[in-house]
């Protein structure tokens, strides 16, 4: 699988080569933040898969709920396009809607669930929590 996404003004390009290892909703204030929205869906790929075309990022490091994150953002428009994680090991994350012309699969996981608005519904396929073992198994 090939998969291009971009920011919304196309200053930054990324191309992926695989299916994502982890895919899934994320109800976590640093997202609902990231995103401008109730919730963020994140794609993570194995670093060998993912390839920067085209580049117009600033970074913005911070210390997270999950360790040390680097998120790069499109110095134009402020799109949040990919990030890495510290406890997301040989994985990058991906902004889920830089992908509009090949969307990606239904999300296998939810995570921080606890935080998530009490009128979101998804179907039940989509309200499996994130464990330390799929994190493990990426």
């Amino acid at each position: 699988m090939k998969n291009i996404g971009s920011c919304c003004c196309g200053g930054t390009v990324i191309e992926i080569t695989d299916e994502p290892a982890l895919n899934g909703i994320c109800n976590c204030n640093n997202c609902k933040k990231r995103t401008g929205s109730a919730f963020g869906i994140s794609a993570y790929f194995h670093q060998d898969k993912f390839q920067l075309l085209k580049n117009t990022t600033i970074t913005y490091e911070f210390q997270g709920e999950h360790g040390k994150q680097v998120r790069h953002f499109c110095g134009k428009c402020g799109t949040t396009i990919f990030w890495y994680v510290e406890i997301f090991k040989g994985l990058v994350g991906v902004a889920g809607g830089c992908f509009t012309d090949n969307p990606l699969p239904l999300p296998t996981f939810n995570a921080m669930m606890e935080n998530q608005y009490s009128w979101i519904k998804f179907s039940e396929s989509m309200n499996k929590p994130l464990t330390a073992q799929d994190v493990e198994n990426a």
